[in-house]
């Protein structure tokens, strides 16, 4: 039997955790996912989702279409610049208390590992099952890396490399669009397509080089390492690379390195302005392959796969990205799972037009091809897109990450030194080998 003077003790503590929780628990984090007012009706869930793309080109539909068939939960995208001050304005935003975002995108392995490895993402698996997510069905569970055998992202976009042609460039110079071919017979054509104040070529360094996409093409797995854990930059494909691109620069058949960088210039740019004749580039530029706006043009666009290593290789550099997280301070995780579901199956239908592929195995390839193409089909070999969006490729995984920055950093300075005559061929070779191997040990000490 509780005393009297008891009874009063317990009444008053409890009078006072129920003020603390204002009767909403969702209010003492507003940052992940509120819900606000406490009259009425019950309030819907507010989702925050942080991505790198520009509202107008896709992101603003598919929040309007979820938000409009979804009362209870209500998602808000914030767009951040994919470049490192975004990057890490996103970082900083991720381990806020009251503005943190629910859900998140991060471009490439490197950014999504260190958010991983910070401890940032929440593991899938749990809410994959609660909400009844179909991996393998809809992105298929070997096209996702896992961590201690979880699942911390899920891809969202496929893209597509390939190389962009002026066709009417390429029908003066006699040749066919290629359907199959190495990066030899890119600089034999790249030479045939400089014509006047037009380059054959255009490869925008420094963040795509030749040394780092011949490894890719020779490795797609873990592209940077050896078997033994060390780097596998002495490999003939990144002498191969280096000696291809600077050929292209000594024969005037692309702009310079120094003058690619200090001028800033864009894939698309070149293409568009009449400066290259032919472009690496993918299924990211369509948009601007569809800008008559800002890039009046008369030649139509052709596309050719991106050139391989070897000739029976079917490796494609580019592959899967997108990498949607929960934040696992999310106060609403499985609310964020439900929108993720339907936004690989069906929602990011809205991201198409601005050139992302869905991951979703059963998209319907003609649609894709009809939303990339849109107006503009007098613009585009629409057969010759067609073909490229429908092969089956070998994307790269990277699995191993260790000091995988630097040694992006490592390849791109020292192939830099050979491009501008800085260093031989061999000691370039030597200095990019010995100084990843020490970046992967003393990372990995």
């Amino acid at each position: 039997m509780i005393k009297k003077g008891m009874l009063s003790l317990v009444l008053a503590c409890t009078m006072v955790i129920g003020a603390c929780s204002s009767g909403d628990p969702a209010n003492t984090n507003p940052g992940t996912g509120t819900k606000e007012g406490t009259t009425g009706a019950q309030a819907p869930v507010k989702l925050k989702m942080w991505g790198g793309v520009p509202e107008e080109n896709g992101p603003a539909e598919v929040v309007e279409n979820w938000n409009k068939n979804n009362p209870d939960i209500q998602v808000e995208y914030v767009r951040y610049v994919n470049d490192d001050g975004g990057n890490t304005k996103l970082d900083t935003a991720l381990i806020s208390k009251t503005d943190a975002p629910d859900m998140f995108i991060s471009y490439g392995e490197t950014y999504f590992n260190r958010r991983m490895n910070a401890g940032m993402t929440e593991p899938l698996d749990e809410w994959i099952s609660k909400v009844s997510f179909d991996v393998e069905g809809v992105i298929g569970s070997d096209n996702i890396i896992k961590h201690e055998d979880k699942i911390h992202y899920l891809p969202a976009m496929k893209q597509i490399s390939m190389v962009l042609i002026n066709q009417s460039a390429l029908e003066e110079t006699g040749e066919k669009l290629p359907t199959q071919w190495t990066w030899d017979e890119y600089v034999q054509l790249a030479q045939k397509l400089t014509k006047d104040d037009a380059k054959g070529s255009f490869i925008e360094a420094p963040g795509e080089i030749l040394p780092k996409i011949m490894l890719t093409l020779a490795q797609p797995q873990d592209t940077y390492y050896n078997e033994e854990g060390l780097s596998l930059f002495d490999h003939e494909a990144v002498a191969k690379g280096m000696q291809l691109q600077k050929q292209l620069y000594d024969e005037g058949h692309m702009v310079s390195w120094p003058e690619t960088i200090s001028n800033n210039l864009k894939t698309f740019s070149e293409l568009f302005t009449g400066k290259a004749n032919m472009v690496l580039g993918g299924t990211h530029l369509m948009r601007y392959v569809k800008n008559t706006q800002d890039f009046p043009r008369e030649f139509k666009v052709a596309f050719a796969p991106n050139p391989q290593y070897v000739d029976s290789g079917n490796v494609n550099i580019a592959g899967f990205n997108d990498l949607i997280s929960i934040n696992n301070k999310s106060a609403h995780k499985e609310e964020a799972m439900k929108f993720l579901s339907w936004y690989l199956t069906e929602g990011n239908t809205a991201m198409i037009a601005g050139g992302r592929i869905p991951t979703n195995k059963k998209a319907d390839m003609d649609q894709v091809v009809e939303l990339f193409v849109g107006e503009a089909e007098p613009l585009i070999d629409v057969e010759s897109l067609k073909n490229i969006l429908s092969t089956e490729y070998v994307f790269p995984k990277q699995i191993k990450s260790v000091a995988y920055a630097e040694l992006t950093k490592i390849l791109t300075e020292e192939s830099e030194k050979y491009m501008m005559n800085a260093q031989t061929l061999e000691a370039t070779m030597e200095k990019v080998k010995s100084r990843a191997d020490q970046a992967i040990q003393a990372e990995s000490k």
